[in-house]
């Protein structure tokens, strides 16, 4: 099902791509796109452009921003947030880095409260702002940010809490809207579908061979091992096989797409958890399998009880395909709308993960049921001389001839 919906969703990105390209265009304007948190509404309005924050989580608003520039760190940002009075205050900030930004005296850029598009009251309010057009770039990379805490004080230089969420989109200002006139109500405008860009397939294969390597392959040559090694001695040869023969080439080309999706979107290769973790996770899993091939070749004849390096091996691999879980979750429920702006995906992807997540690892455990045996196996296995009693009466080498 997960598979399936990824495909789906590039099938649909081309049609969308189709269709807007046989489609008029309007004279009006602008984009849109969402995360699960805030959705970001921009309208070219002849020489300003109207930029609407809209909340999608079922929190109040606290504050919410949008910065221009691929990173916090020297990015002109507008900072809003509504007050118990049913003001709003509109705070220009700059920050050298990841640390909470100071007012900033002389903006690039001045900011104005929208009037036309914010709307305090009601179930959806929404927090607006125009700023001059820049003609010579329109399509501007911008970070949005949003928290649900709110600052409590409608002072310019009011001191608000860290963001909950946060990404970084790229604005298309010449897509054409499909209403023909501006709103004076706070009405915001709807736009033509859009078709995926290079940089969003690239995410999608991604997620298709990294779904496959780290959710399918890894887990069943886990549960292969598991259970086979207490009954046939070619267990190993199915479990390298899945693991690295099969699994080692999903993956390797997995993570070099994301790599690309990333170069290609112009983002920042470590810009947030989720590409800092992927990394991490790549080189465990690489580690991982070095480790499983030294146990394999390297065994000493001499050894008296199972090697730290056997229990070590059974530990890391279950971290990697732990974090491995949690990563994909993260992926498909936080990255995929926090980077594209294309909102969430179903929620069904959330229902059939934590079904097969749970199947796992019922699966696995059920397993764990043989590891006495196993261990009985593996000492019965070593020379008389060097077994140690693992629960069983073995006699030892000392015994008389």
């Amino acid at each position: 099902m997960l598979l399936f919906s990824l495909k789906t969703l590039w099938f649909s990105g081309l049609v969308s791509g189709a269709m807007l390209a046989t489609r008029q265009s309007n004279s009006l304007t602008g984009d849109r796109l969402c995360s699960r948190s805030m959705c970001l509404t921009s309208i070219v309005n002849g020489s300003v452009v109207e930029y609407v924050m809209t909340s999608t989580s079922s929190r109040k608003i606290g504050w919410m921003s949008v910065g221009f520039g691929r990173s916090m760190g020297n990015a002109p940002m507008v900072v809003m947030w509504p007050n118990s009075d049913g003001s709003v205050t509109l705070s220009q900030r700059s920050s050298s880095g990841h640390s909470t930004p100071r007012v900033d005296s002389n903006p690039p850029q001045i900011a104005n409260v929208s009037q036309a598009y914010t709307v305090t009251s009601g179930s959806t309010p929404q927090l607006a702002f125009t700023m001059p057009i820049n003609a010579t770039n329109t399509k501007p990379f911008i970070i949005w940010a949003y928290s649900s805490t709110n600052p409590q004080s409608s002072a310019v230089d009011a001191h608000f809490d860290k963001h909950s969420d946060t990404g970084e989109w790229q604005l298309d200002l010449t897509r054409p809207q499909s209403s023909s006139s501006m709103s004076t109500n706070g009405t915001l405008p709807t736009f033509d579908a859009l078709p995926l860009y290079p940089y969003q397939r690239l995410i999608i294969a991604h997620a298709i061979l990294c779904v496959v390597g780290f959710l399918l392959f890894l887990p069943a040559g886990a549960i292969l091992a598991r259970y086979l090694r207490v009954f046939n001695p070619i267990w190993f040869q199915g479990h390298w096989i899945i693991q690295f023969a099969l699994a080692a080439p999903v993956i390797v080309i997995g993570v070099a797409l994301g790599i690309a999706a990333v170069q290609s979107a112009g983002a920042l290769h470590f810009g947030d958890s989720h590409r800092q973790s992927g990394i991490v996770i790549f080189v465990l899993y690489l580690a991982q399998c070095a480790l499983g091939a030294f146990i394999h070749f390297v065994k000493s004849k001499k050894r008296t009880r199972r090697p730290i390096q056997n229990y070590l091996h059974g530990l890391v691999g279950l971290a990697t395909i732990g974090a491995a879980m949690y990563q994909i979750y993260n992926g498909f429920y936080t990255e995929w709308p926090n980077v594209t702006g294309r909102g969430p995906l179903s929620g069904g992807l959330t229902v059939f993960f934590w079904i097969w997540s749970v199947l796992l690892a019922v699966a696995y455990l059920a397993g764990l049921a043989f590891l006495p045996r196993q261990l009985r196996q593996e000492n019965n296995s070593r020379p008389l001389a060097t077994r140690k009693n693992e629960g069983e009466d073995i006699r030892m080498a000392s015994q008389p001839n």
